[in-house]
């Protein structure tokens, strides 16, 4: 299969890959549409914090904001994930320790992070292999393009909320980018009612 691969700082190709097989446990999801954030650049820039405390290396393969459909199924995975159109958390924790356990993945110490972390490959290629437990049903009116938004849309929700930011209230969001624009559109909008 094809896929953009990160060889060096400033250096990427599309090489010729093998394609993912469904692990126990995982599944492969044919890539639909994937994001490119401030992460993915400073890994091309060489900039990358992970990079020079050796959580990453090149080569590598970029893309955690993603969207596809899953094509197959590992062992012990319900088969109804199969044909579903999804998106997948980027943190995979070890789903053991303490963190893991509170919900707190994000901070697990051995976490992997699909295209950033630990070494799993992204998804800037036809298809990604992720955990089962790791994927999220996209619903019919969210399209592909949406569904690659879902992680950083849940980044800027979450910091539009850990602001407090309430009706009437002013809030200054430094930053342009997706993230930037979608916390100031989170905090523009009043809470939804939810019954």
């Amino acid at each position: 299969m094809r896929a953009f691969v990160l060889t060096a700082p400033g250096e990427a190709s599309v090489q010729e890959v093998p394609a993912p097989v469904a692990v126990p446990g995982e599944v492969v999801v044919d890539v639909e549409r994937v994001g490119v954030c401030g992460t993915d650049v400073e890994f091309f820039t060489g900039e990358m914090a992970y990079l020079h405390e050796g959580h990453s290396a090149y080569p590598m393969r970029l893309g955690h904001e993603w969207a596809g459909t899953v094509s197959a199924v590992g062992d012990g995975v319900d088969p109804s994930w199969l044909g579903r159109r999804v998106m997948g958390d980027t943190m995979l924790g070890d789903r053991t320790c303490r963190a893991c356990r509170r919900g707190s993945q994000h901070v697990c110490a051995r976490r992997q992070e699909v295209g950033i972390r630990g070494g799993r490959p992204g998804a800037l290629a036809e298809q990604l292999a992720v955990p089962a437990w790791s994927l999220h049903p996209l619903p019919d009116p969210v399209d592909a393009v949406l569904g690659a938004l879902v992680e950083p849309g849940g980044n800027a929700l979450r910091a539009a909320q850990a602001a407090g930011v309430g009706p009437g209230d002013r809030a200054l969001v430094l930053g342009p980018g997706t993230i930037g624009l979608l916390t100031a559109m989170s905090c523009a909008r009043p809470a939804p009612r939810c019954t």
